[in-house]
């Protein structure tokens, strides 16, 4: 059988190393969130015994989207419990009786999730005319008009919106209470006047929450291209240092190299530029992530105040769920 040429071998090689580097990050990658996931964990663990529940329910969260557990999922269920917010532990305990690892602890959590039903505030949506293109949201997020049912929601405040082109926006604001059945009536909506235009700009909060997501989500693509590309600095590094030892096989000069050397020589050229390949597609493919990031975050939206145009004079109305163990 005859051997691979040169620059099939280089390849090949090349293509090696560039996947174990790929993996070996990954790797890291997923250590790294392991161990901030327990991190936060231990956080929240230490504010529930200081009983400070907004603090360990934001933690246990944060680790939650980092590793997903079973264990962290219950203690942010507790948490959210201690906090008033049952129907989002009560979403979180129906989940787990589904999901836990072990028979004991679905039937633990279908407990927890049958005692908590009793205290469910939930609210219903009855739409007496509906018109085309009519979109009613709770508390910003949209509700399916389809089918009148019940559907829990976390006490406090509540704001239904219903808007539909054409017609004066319509608003409601409750407060709902623990065990509270909320049956929301939409009215028929307002025409507007005849060739009047109701502009409305989109909610600042919105706007604000928009341009921070797209600044991390640049910034994080930036940071991730300056690592790839630091990465690629240290192969061209060792592409440099493997090349000075095919220089001193050879005794100084590969133009020169004695014939008994010349194997030796010539393979320390071949991993040579197979470290300087690797490095120039990393430092390709990390420049270019550090500029989309750079970019991304220079060009992210500001929150801006804007007010809302109304011709001629129509004035619309601007009217909730991880580590290893037990729960």
């Amino acid at each position: 059988m005859s051997a691979r040429p040169p620059r099939a071998r280089q390849r090949s090689a090349a293509i090696a190393i560039f996947v174990a580097t790929l993996t070996f990050a990954s790797g890291i990658a997923r250590a790294d969130d392991q161990a901030k996931a327990v991190a936060l964990f231990d956080d929240g663990l230490k504010a529930m015994k200081a009983k400070n529940f907004e603090q360990a329910c934001k933690a246990f969260a944060a680790s939650l989207a980092l590793v997903p557990d079973s264990g962290t999922k219950g203690s942010l269920a507790r948490c959210y419990t201690e906090l008033g917010r049952v129907a989002s532990a009560w979403l979180l305990w129906r989940e787990l009786a589904d999901t836990a690892p072990t028979p004991p602890l679905r039937a633990d959590a279908g407990l927890r999730a049958q005692k908590l039903e009793p205290r469910l505030p939930k609210y219903t949506i009855k739409v007496k005319a509906p018109v085309p293109g009519l979109a009613v949201t709770v508390n910003s997020q949209p509700v399916g008009l389809g089918v009148e049912v019940a559907v829990p929601i976390d006490p406090g405040p509540l704001r239904v919106t219903a808007r539909a082109t054409g017609y004066r926006v319509w608003t409601r604001d409750e407060t709902v209470k623990e065990g509270q059945a909320l049956v929301i009536e939409v009215p028929p909506l307002e025409t507007l006047l005849e060739g009047a235009k109701a502009v409305e700009s989109p909610p600042i909060g919105d706007e604000a929450s928009r341009g921070r997501t797209r600044k991390i989500l640049g910034a994080s693509i930036a940071g991730g291209g300056a690592a790839v590309m630091i990465v690629g600095g240290v192969f061209g590094l060792r592409a440099r240092s493997q090349f000075a030892d095919a220089k001193d096989t050879c005794g100084g000069s590969i133009d020169s190299c004695a014939p008994g050397r010349l194997d030796d020589a010539q393979a320390q050229v071949d991993t040579a530029r197979t470290s300087g390949t690797i490095s120039t597609v990393l430092f390709v493919a990390g420049g270019a992530a550090a500029i989309t990031g750079a970019v991304l975050y220079m060009t992210a939206p500001r929150a801006e105040v804007r007010g809302v145009a109304i011709a001629p004079v129509v004035e619309p109305q601007f009217a909730g769920l991880t580590l290893s163990g037990g729960f």
